[in-house]
C-alpha cells in the first residue's frame, strides 16, 4: 500500500514555504524491496531528506529504528516547546508554583 502526503507547516500568508512529505511505495505485497521510504522536511530554504531503506533485514532494522527514535524526539520536543509557551504566556503563574 503506498502512502504519500504532504502537509505544509506554515500558514501561507506567511510566504515562507515549510513543509513535510512523506513517501512510501508500495511493497506489491512484500515483493518489491527497492521502493522508496523518504522523509522529506523544509523550511524556507532549508530541507532535509531522511531514507529509510527496506531492501534486506539489516537496513530494515536500522529504518525501523531510525523512524522510531525520530518520532520519540519529536515528541519529547513538542512537549517540551508546549510547556515552554505556557511559561512564556503567563510568566508571573511559573515563578508563584
Amino acid at each position: 500500500m503506498a502512502y504519500r502526503k504532504r502537509v505544509f507547516l506554515n500558514p501561507i500568508s506567511l510566504g515562507a514555504p515549510s513543509f513535510i512529505q512523506a513517501i512510501a511505495d508500495d511493497s506489491d505485497e512484500g515483493t518489491y524491496k527497492l521502493g522508496n521510504y523518504v522523509l522529506i522536511i523544509a523550511d524556507c530554504h532549508r530541507n532535509i531528506m531522511l531514507e529509510f531503506c527496506l531492501a534486506n533485514e539489516k537496513q530494515r532494522k536500522v529504518s525501523l529504528d531510525k523512524i522510531d527514535r525520530l518520532v520519540k524526539v519529536v515528541n519529547e520536543f513538542r512537549e517540551a516547546v508546549h510547556a515552554e509557551a505556557k511559561l512564556i504566556e503567563n510568566p508571573a503563574r511559573a515563578q508563584s508554583t
